[in-house]
């Protein structure tokens, strides 16, 4: 299994169903309902400040939709953490992922901290999915290293399997083209369950289900066997235990059996390895192997089902506690490291600015001399004047130019994401400035576009300098540099 934490569901009635959804507030006291949003709720402040949690978003329609419903279920969650005592997550901290987007949301990718795989057709979450791997994205990767939250219902919950059902549930209520469902998405597979999450859905009429599971569910068994799951019903999963809650059915081998009804949770850890082996050895064939069939119904007999209650009971307060485990883990080695990478830096920047190492520079006339012959094209490139006017302009080429290769060097050694490495060299300079704000500036001058408008108005308020830049200037005037860097992002760096 993924190690990731993972909120795997099927379709909560926070939000109503239908043609004209809305945030359902008339089931503020369902216990589902409560002990999803409660369990939502202590992971995500694991991360922090709710308010502060950024969250991108992958949903299954157009653009327009995606961003509707991204904002209408942000605003139910709000409701619902709200009424259980928690703040509210913010819109503005929203990204909503699209084809013709990811390059310029890339950073806010990296820099996620629960990632939302929506609602919508599967199709168009799994052409999302592949046009983030043409771009290198590999969320699952992403999501092992930043120990980003995982939330997910309907498609996202489908998408996100190992090994995924999928069935013709868009082709049999709505008349979309049957789709050849890939066996998993490389970049997401990290949902253990395989899970039809829309049974019994609350706008089709029971008749249509149960032509539905006569006509789909049961002949797709003897292939896959998979997890159907009513609304308001989830899986709650962590590296090595998985809990369901609500009323969900194992369907397999043309039978289906209830695993706990709508107001019950299971431990189902060794049931979804149990279903997971026999799906390897059916493999999307007609196959049955009674023994493995047999074995999987005797476990469902005697598992011990549990009532939903209000409050976190022992399991879920050890998951929630695992979860924030790993988010000190991941925090602790990050500081590590950065720190490591910070010092380093500084002994260069330190060195290359010592008095010794500038007099040196200007008594080494065969040195100094071939930076006074350097092209006007590489003295616009560092935004720099004649040399003819003014001589001091040497010893400024001279340290930008070096400057500008240290923090290339650091940028190849750095052991995170392109993101990441802003954030540090923006906190270094930031501490830099202490030691030498002429420093701080040229690498500003240099490669300022590295940041945005307000960072950089932070630090020129700190540096003590004539004639200094706005922020927007530095920005249009250092973007030449910017490309350098970009040609050289990876969004994998391990």
């Amino acid at each position: 299994m993924r190690e990731s934490t993972m909120i795997a569901g099927s379709y909560p009635a926070i939000v109503t169903s239908g043609g004209n959804p809305r945030v359902n507030k008339d089931l503020i006291d369902n216990i589902f309902l409560r002990k999803y949003i409660a369990i939502f709720g202590e992971l995500l402040q694991k991360k922090g400040d709710l308010e502060k949690l950024n969250i991108a978003y992958i949903g299954g329609y157009s653009n327009a939709e995606n961003i509707s419903r991204s904002k209408l279920y942000i605003s139910a969650y709000n409701y619902y953490l709200n009424a259980l005592g928690y703040s509210s997550l913010s819109k503005n901290n929203l990204t909503v992922l699209e084809a013709n987007n990811i390059d310029e949301n890339i950073e806010k990718i990296e820099q996620c901290d629960l990632l939302f795989l929506g609602i919508g057709t599967d199709q168009i979450f799994n052409d999302m999915l592949d046009s983030l791997e043409q771009k290198g994205v590999y969320l699952n990767e992403l999501i092992a290293q930043k120990n980003i939250l995982i939330t997910s219902i309907c498609s996202g919950s489908v998408m996100s399997a190992e090994r995924i059902y999928g069935g013709t549930y868009d082709n049999f209520y709505y008349g979309k083209d049957v789709y050849n469902y890939p066996l998993r998405v490389d970049s997401l597979s990290l949902n253990p369950v395989t899970m039809e999450p829309d049974f019994y859905p609350n706008d089709a009429s029971d008749e249509k289900t149960l032509e539905f599971i006569e006509k789909s569910l049961k002949p797709d068994s003897f292939k896959t066997a998979f997890f159907a799951c009513k609304p308001n019903s989830l899986f709650l999963i962590a590296k090595d235990k998985i809990y369901s809650y609500g009323e969900i059915y194992l369907f397999m081998d043309g039978e289906y059996f209830q695993i706990e009804n709508e107001f019950e949770k299971s431990d189902v850890t060794k049931l979804i390895t149990m279903v997971q082996n026999y799906n390897e050895i059916k493999n999307r064939k007609n196959v049955f192997n009674q023994d493995l069939s047999e074995n999987i119904k005797s476990f469902i007999e005697s598992m011990s089902k549990e009532q939903i209650t209000d409050s976190l009971e022992v399991q879920e307060l050890d998951f929630i506690e695992a979860f924030s485990r790993s988010e000190f883990i991941k925090n602790r080695n990050y500081e590590v490291e950065n720190n490591e990478w910070k010092t380093i830096l500084k002994l260069k920047f330190d060195s290359l600015s010592s008095e010794e190492n500038l007099n040196n520079f200007v008594n080494d006339i065969e040195l100094r001399s071939r930076f006074e012959k350097t092209s006007s094209a590489i003295l616009d490139k560092y935004n720099i004047k004649s040399f003819k006017e003014y001589k001091e302009n040497v010893r400024a080429l001279y340290l930008k130019k070096n400057l500008f290769s240290l923090i290339k060097k650091s940028y190849n050694d750095y052991n995170g994401y392109y993101s990441d490495f802003k954030q540090n060299l923006y906190s270094f300079l930031e501490e830099y400035l202490d030691v030498n704000d002429e420093v701080v500036y040229y690498v500003l001058d240099t490669c300022g576009s590295l940041f945005s408008n307000q960072q950089l108005k932070q630090l020129l308020t700190r540096i003590q300098m004539e004639d200094k830049k706005r922020p927007q200037a530095i920005i249009d005037t250092t973007k030449n540099k910017i490309e350098e860097f970009r040609k050289e992002i990876e969004y994998e760096r391990d």
